[in-house]
């Protein structure tokens, strides 16, 4: 059966597409419509795919507000604020926003499309209370994993191609928790591990930077991870009962340092809106999330993990 559009709440579609043919077929009826009522248009895909979409529309490009998805999420973990922060601006001057937003491209990692699977749930939970609004997804069926494309159907309402708009049968409202509560994969032996408490912050800086220093990453993003180490750790100690566990390892492509403690985190959500200036915590986590290069958060009862990846 057709799912009639939301006009008074957030409308999360996902759109399968074949070949490029099959994706200007399902995105441009859906931008033009929303220009011709005047709609605030906001289009956030990586390059290729925007410029594919500025040459088909023609003129009426300078119309539409183009964002690279591959430079604003690329850590997903920092789409919602610029959703938000969109939100907030057009609302304000009383024209609704429509979207489109890929963020689980071709060429992302295992890591990165894992995130961008979290990233569609907690967009639900975001915005789900208004005010309304709506989001196309695109997702390559022919060239992404077929896990994404299923999961993409358990994170988004509606499930959509170029001339069909349907309930998506395997999502259910909620599925945030479970996700955010999941373990993350387990990295086998780290490198180095060790135990972090109050007056330890400066030496767990220093530590992460050595060993970054070591890997051959950049100087600049060793202090990226210098900063990361001090607010992650900070937290623990303020608000993970006082103490943590750090641990840092490679892989093929990526030095990971990761903090634990047992802390437990209830809102999802944290570190992925702009805080604002009378906001007590998160600043420190949203500040970890657009400088770092990936940012996976989970919590649970069993306590709170910050896994940070930095890609050589």
């Amino acid at each position: 059966m057709t799912v009639p559009v939301q006009t008074d709440r957030f409308d999360h579609e996902a759109m399968f597409y074949r070949g490029d043919a099959d994706f200007l077929a399902g995105l441009l009826p859906f931008i033009r419509e929303g220009l011709e009522r005047d709609e605030a248009m906001v289009v956030a895909e990586p390059r290729p795919r925007l410029e594919l979409l500025r040459d088909a529309l023609g003129d009426d490009a300078d119309a539409v507000d183009f964002h690279d998805m591959a430079e604003i999420g690329a850590n997903p973990a920092r789409i919602i604020a610029v959703w938000a922060a969109l939100l907030d601006r057009h609302t304000a001057a009383g024209r609704r926003l429509r979207g489109v937003g890929e963020p689980a491209f071709v060429g992302r990692r295992t890591a990165e499309l894992n995130e961008c699977r979290l990233h569609e749930l907690l967009l639900n939970h975001a915005f789900d209370d208004g005010p309304g609004w709506r989001l196309l997804c695109p997702y390559d069926q022919e060239h992404l994993p077929r896990a994404v494309t299923q999961a993409a159907l358990r994170t988004h309402p509606v499930r959509s191609t170029s001339d069909t708009r349907l309930s998506s049968n395997g999502y259910a409202s909620g599925g945030h928790v479970a996700a955010f509560a999941e373990q993350l994969p387990a990295f086998g032996d780290a490198v180095l591990r060790g135990v972090y408490g109050p007056g330890d912050v400066p030496a767990t800086r220093r530590t992460v930077a050595q060993w970054a220093r070591s890997c051959g990453l950049p100087e600049d993003r060793i202090e990226v991870l210098e900063l990361a180490a001090s607010e992650l750790a900070t937290n623990s100690i303020r608000h993970g009962g006082g103490a943590g566990t750090l641990a840092m390892w490679l892989d093929e492509s990526a030095a990971v340092v990761e903090f634990s403690d047992a802390g437990i985190l209830t809102d999802p959500l944290m570190g992925r809106r702009t805080p604002s200036l009378d906001q007590e915590g998160g600043r420190g986590l949203y500040l970890v999330n657009q400088l770092c290069d990936l940012v996976q958060l989970r919590s649970s009862e069993h306590g709170t993990t910050v896994r940070v990846t930095t890609w050589f």
